[in-house]
């Protein structure tokens, strides 16, 4: 017997219909899963941004001290 084609009294597709919502909820799962892996892909580049941007403007407020300093003993 095809349980895919088993009508309920009211005529709908009793048993289609659960093995389509089970589908779809699995089908979201998945995506939950997949999306939990790229926002731990994403945390991990944005930490890696963050830590270079500091960097970057650590060297660089380094440099504008540096440049200050010269133009201050270049004065005196």
């Amino acid at each position: 017997m095809d349980h895919q084609n088993e009508l309920s009294g009211n005529g709908s597709h009793k048993v289609s219909s659960n093995m389509e919502s089970n589908n779809r909820r699995k089908q979201l799962m998945g995506r939950q899963i997949i999306l939990d892996y790229d926002t731990e892909d994403v945390n991990k580049m944005a930490d890696a941004f963050i830590k270079s941007f500091r960097r970057q403007l650590k060297i660089e407020r380094e440099e504008s001290f540096k440049r200050s300093q010269d133009m201050i003993s270049r004065g005196s």
